[in-house]
């Protein structure tokens, strides 16, 4: 499979035994799959016959399906010169539905997968026909070669176009039009077959839905075959369900039910006109019929048109019409593929791997190879036919040879060139597209039944939501203008309502306060004080979907209006994790509330951001001075760490460095190595770093911490405050990395004096992760790493769905959890787990890593208390001790309500 190429899994992955042979465009075809096999490979003579009578009765829809899709492209017009094509038409339908059914039954990767023409390619033929004839009218000679070539071009294009869908890895965005899109695109189709119908059978042309004459249209010439048409209809409609009802046990009923009902009209005509003894060239006089042609051999495909007769710049002019016919042929081959493998989530027998996804870009390969081939072959664009791949399986047609079976019916008709066109009667092909359409139309008028109500009542009814008129909209444009146009109705409307709803939906999630959302550094008691009357000095907004100009007008008004109504605010945090991208117009608005904000005091952070955010931020000048972290992550490259200076010091970085499973000492000490993220992102030339003026932040946590530190160094340790020397030495252990004393840590935890220095003997250098350790110096953070994170949420579920495992975010495969500064104990819940021989798994415990934040580049000194050195003080140290671990414990989690761990 191709890099990015996307699945649609069916069921869980099975064990095969033998593996296809891959092309660039399909598969090479098994002897199993191609023809039923008993377990000692001898061909299953019964299965066989299965097959071959399954593709049979399929080949009879697809050799009039491709009389169906003649009629639509050569007799919807009004020149006369296109009209006299129509039995090349069939000539070219038929060889394009043989080639197409057997290029596919060869490369393709469904056994059991009918390719024909497709009326929905054929309107758009009709179409282009139609335009050429008008271009052509004082040259008609011209006419007949210039439709082959636009055909032709126009076939080969799709080809292209449709292998460049799959080889791009964009196929399986053609699912997720809107649904008016989707819903008009059927609806649309479905007008057009009915009105092609009425056409064809009553001989009247119409103009946008009605008839240009209504005398001749309710003239008994064309009243009695119209009267035939719906009468077929009903049959074709009404009569399998009536016969399963009075045979419920039959399967040939089940089977054949309604294939007979479909061919029954047609042995009725026979047998009236064979009673009443009528000729079929009166009755093509008539019009019940078209007239006679001469039997053709197949070799006119190839001779009866010069393609260098074409007048070329007409199809140069046709160009832009080919777009549709490639969008068409793309998204009816993706709902095709997705339809029948719906129906069939396993392969059937033969299939090496039953349960293997089906790859939807190699589908568009296979497809568009096939295209390129019948378009230079003088042939149309075929590709799934949905119905007829589901029948066929579902009589029996399990194996290859079923599908070339269909093939080889539609080849004799090509082959001999029986002019069959004049033997069928256009009610016939007129009842065969009405049922299709009234089908479409049906499942778009009532499409309703299915939607949400949009809270409105007309005359006492619920009024449907905005899609359903949109598709009502689509099939009303298509009908005074083209299929093409009620598609890109489709598109407008859905546009327009996107814009609509995007504008007045919020693009503010949620929003938190420095009060109630803090960073996960673990601050002491003071500084949580401080931040709990202060914190609403900081606000932070997470922002959601994508930002224009109609989202990003309210977010910056949103932003004014949160300054506006706290004058004190100073910092407005804007988490941009759920925001896929924003244009030009979204980043002015920003730019432009940022001056606002700025001349009353706010300043804006950013953070969270994808790497198209940041660089549309960074480029506008909205980000000035990212900080370090962010640099590193948008660089891509990571910084080793330092070496150490002391024996009882980590090197670690907690949200950088991606380890190995190597320990070396305790806590998580391991090799590092370089990471790369992000390298192709680009921005403007940025501030110095370390000028205390950051903007942008990697994480919430970072933002958070960041402008914490601003407000507590505002309110707490602001020039000429009378602190403590306790706390005056806590905060310089932060800030510069020096080490606090064993007295200090004894008064910031309410210790008995001297304490320390009684254990400090009974502590060792770090040895494991189920010790206490008292932080002196630096910092350590508690972080969880990707790979238990997978552990935790389920890694191969995670790894199979090519996502992120749930509430993870951290830089270097690394989430933080906590950070604890001097003055505090780590490692509480392993050591009483440990120490009271509760089950501690290591595998679910989070990492100790030295801190990189706090005195970035010093060493760290901690003291290791172990179970066995516990045991070993005295019972009022030990009291003392429980009482610290208690408190601290309580504090922390006090602190992971706050900070949203």
């Amino acid at each position: 499979m191709l890099p990015g190429s996307m699945k649609e899994p069916l069921v869980s992955k099975g064990e095969t035994t033998v593996v296809k042979s891959k092309l660039w465009f399909g598969y090479l075809p098994l002897w199993q799959e191609t023809v039923p096999l008993h377990p000692n490979g001898k061909i299953d003579t019964v299965r066989l016959i299965a097959n071959i009578m399954a593709g049979l009765i399929i080949g009879i829809r697809q050799t009039l399906s491709a009389i169906v899709s003649a009629t639509l492209v050569f007799t919807t017009t009004s020149n006369q010169t296109v009209v006299d094509m129509f039995p090349f038409g069939i000539s070219m339908m038929w060889w394009s539905t043989v080639a197409g059914t057997v290029w596919y039954g060869i490369f393709g990767r469904l056994q059991y997968n009918t390719s024909a023409t497709q009326e929905v390619c054929a309107i758009l033929y009709g179409a282009m026909a139609g335009k050429a004839a008008t271009f052509l009218e004082d040259t008609p000679d011209k006419i007949p070669p210039t439709v082959l070539a636009l055909i032709v071009t126009g076939t080969i294009l799709t080809g292209f176009g449709t292998v460049a869908f799959g080889k791009l890895g964009i196929g399986k965005m053609m699912l997720s039009f809107p649904t008016p899109v989707t819903n008009g695109f059927l609806g649309t189709i479905g007008f057009f077959l009915v009105k092609q119908a009425l056409q064809i059978t009553s001989g009247v042309k119409f103009v946008h839905f009605y008839p240009i004459s209504f005398s001749a249209f309710f003239a008994m010439r064309s009243v009695l075959p119209l009267l035939c048409l719906f009468a077929m209809v009903m049959v074709m409609r009404k009569g399998p369900r009536l016969l399963g009802s009075a045979f419920p046990k039959s399967k040939a009923v089940k089977k054949l039910g309604g294939l007979f009902c479909q061919l029954s009209p047609l042995f009725v005509f026979y047998i009236v006109i064979g009673i009443g003894r009528m000729d079929l060239d009166t009755l093509g006089e008539a019009g019940w019929v078209y007239p006679a042609q001469a039997p053709q051999s197949f070799t006119t495909l190839w001779t009866t048109y010069k393609l260098s007769d074409a007048d070329w710049g007409v199809v140069a002019a046709c160009v832009p019409d080919f777009g549709s016919l490639v969008l068409m042929s793309a998204l009816c081959t993706m709902t095709g593929v997705l339809g029948i493998t719906g129906k069939f989530p396993t392969g059937p027998d033969g299939d090496p791997a039953p349960d293997e996804g089906a790859d939807f870009d190699m589908e568009l390969a296979t497809v568009g190879v096939g295209a390129v081939f019948t378009g230079l072959t003088n042939g149309v664009v075929t590709f799934h036919r949905l119905g007829s791949s589901i029948q066929i399986r579902m009589d029996g047609g399990t194996h290859r040879i079923a599908v070339f079976s269909s093939a080889a019916f539609v080849g004799v008709f090509f082959f001999s060139g029986i002019p069959l066109g004049h033997y069928i009667p256009k009610f016939f092909l007129g009842g065969l597209f009405m049922s299709s359409g009234v089908s479409f139309m049906e499942s778009v008028i009532f499409s309703y039944q299915s939607m949400a109500s949009s809270g409105l009542t007309l005359f006492g009814s619920d009024v449907p939501t905005w899609e359903y008129f949109g598709s009502l909209l689509c099939i009303a444009t298509a009908a005074y203008t083209s299929p093409l146009g009620g598609i890109a109705a489709g598109l407008l409307v859905s546009v327009l309502s996107f814009l609509a709803s995007s504008s007045s939906s919020t693009p503010v999630s949620s929003v938190s306060d420095g009060r109630f959302t803090m960073g996960r550094t673990f601050r002491p008691i003071w500084e949580l004080k401080a931040l709990r009357t202060y914190g609403d000095r900081i606000a932070i907004l997470y922002l959601q979907g994508q930002l224009f100009f109609g989202s990003g007008q309210r977010l910056a008004s949103l932003i004014a209006e949160a300054v506006e109504s706290r004058h004190h605010l100073s910092y407005c945090i804007l988490s941009f994790a759920k925001v896929s991208g924003m244009d030009v117009s979204a980043v002015d608005f920003l730019r432009s509330v940022q001056r606002k904000v700025a001349r009353k005091g706010c300043k804006l952070i950013f953070c969270r951001m994808e790497k198209e955010v940041f660089s549309a931020l960074s480029a506008a000048k909205l980000i000035n001075s990212p900080s370090k972290e962010l640099r590193d992550v948008i660089a891509g490259t990571v910084e080793q760490p330092r070496a150490m200076s002391i024996p009882n010091a980590i090197p670690e970085d907690e949200e950088f460095v991606d380890q190995e499973d190597v320990h070396d000492i305790g806590l998580g000490h391991r090799k590092t190595q370089i990471l790369m993220l992000r390298k192709d992102v680009t921005f403007e030339p940025l501030e110095p770093f370390g000028q205390g003026n950051d903007d942008a932040f990697d994480h919430e946590t970072d933002a958070l911490d960041f402008c914490a530190e601003k407000v507590v160094k505002e309110v707490v340790y602001f020039q000429g405050a009378k602190l403590d020397p306790q706390l005056l030495q806590f905060r310089a252990a932060c800030e510069t990395g020096t080490r606090i004393t064993e007295s200090t840590f004894e008064s910031l935890n309410s210790l008995p004096k001297g304490l320390m220095a009684e254990i400090k003997p009974s502590c060792k250098v770090l040895k494991d992760k189920t010790s206490v350790y008292f932080i002196f110096k630096g910092a350590v953070s508690m972080v969880d790493s990707i790979q238990l994170n997978k552990a935790r949420e389920g890694s191969s579920l995670a790894f199979t769905l090519n996502v992120g495992v749930k509430g993870f975010h951290g830089r270097g495969g690394k989430r933080l959890r906590k950070r604890y500064p001097p003055g505090t104990v780590v490692g509480k819940m392993a050591f009483a787990l440990n120490r009271t021989g509760r089950m501690l798994d290591d595998g679910v415990q989070s990492e100790l890593v030295v801190s990189s934040r706090q005195a970035y580049g010093t060493t760290a000194e901690l003291w290791e208390l172990t179970a066995e050195s516990w045991d070993s003080l005295s019972e009022e140290i030990q009291n003392a001790l429980r009482d610290l671990l208690i408190v601290q414990q309580a504090e922390e989690r006090q602190h992971t309500f706050l900070c949203g761990e």
